[in-house]
């Protein structure tokens, strides 16, 4: 997710309770993927894009002991997954990459990067999320971590946007590239803006129904960038 480095790392990795069926996804898989301008390629992402194992030791801690203040202060119960949901999630065919990818293309149009409306039958249970601030295992984690950050979203963050620059499934690597952009203005009497250029790695297991078993997500910009930004004035659009 991506706006946990500002608020508390770029926003903690969000997804919502939505309980969209794994036949939805499929059936979402036919429809016709966006137009590519640009073309996200597979592989390593360049040296010099921030990722976690490149954040330094002290911006994760900021980071950490953000998550840590926030879901301390504003703890929240999360509704845990239904027995019947996972045996649901049990007995669904198996996602195809193209179902996927289209399926990720959908999160986009919900500018799941700010909102979290992640789609759950898209991933994993033991899903591995990482970013250049932090990592974490399990959508339980993701969700625990989402209620207790939701308020400060809802309060502090408007006027989002998130662009879906191209997809790509690169079967090679068992994995679907998405390269993307996103802008949001935070409600602080300085008005900082959260702008920020990536791609994600979802990086997808045939053994595990094909769904995400990583998320990786890489920065053209670093963490301790980022965490600056939210100290100075932002330049509003339009403005």
């Amino acid at each position: 997710t991506a706006a946990r480095c500002h608020l508390h790392g770029h926003a903690c990795l969000r997804m919502s309770d939505a309980d969209d069926g794994a036949g939805a996804v499929a059936e979402a898989g036919a429809a016709t993927g966006p137009a590519r301008a640009e073309r996200a390629i597979g592989g390593e992402p360049p040296a010099d894009v921030a990722r976690y194992e490149g954040t330094s030791g002290p911006v994760k801690a900021i980071v950490s002991s953000l998550t840590a203040l926030v879901n301390t202060a504003f703890r929240a119960q999360y509704d845990a997954v239904d027995p019947a949901d996972r045996a649901a999630r049990a007995a669904a065919p198996d996602l195809s990459p193209a179902a996927l990818e289209a399926g990720l293309v959908e999160d986009f149009r919900s500018d799941y990067l700010f909102t979290g409306a992640i789609t759950p039958a898209l991933y994993d249970d033991n899903c591995v999320f990482t970013d250049p601030t932090l990592t974490f295992t399990g959508l339980d984690t993701f969700r625990r971590n989402l209620a207790a950050l939701e308020p400060v979203l809802d309060t502090l963050i408007g006027h989002v946007s998130v662009e879906l620059r191209s997809s790509e499934v690169v079967e090679a690597e068992r994995c679907v590239w998405c390269s993307w952009r996103m802008r949001g203005e935070v409600r602080l009497p300085w008005r900082p803006v959260i702008e920020l250029q990536g791609r994600t790695r979802y990086t997808y297991d045939p053994a595990r129904k094909g769904r995400i078993v990583r998320y990786d997500e890489f920065w053209e910009s670093s963490a301790a960038e980022q965490l600056l930004s939210l100290l100075r004035p932002g330049k509003q659009e339009g403005g």
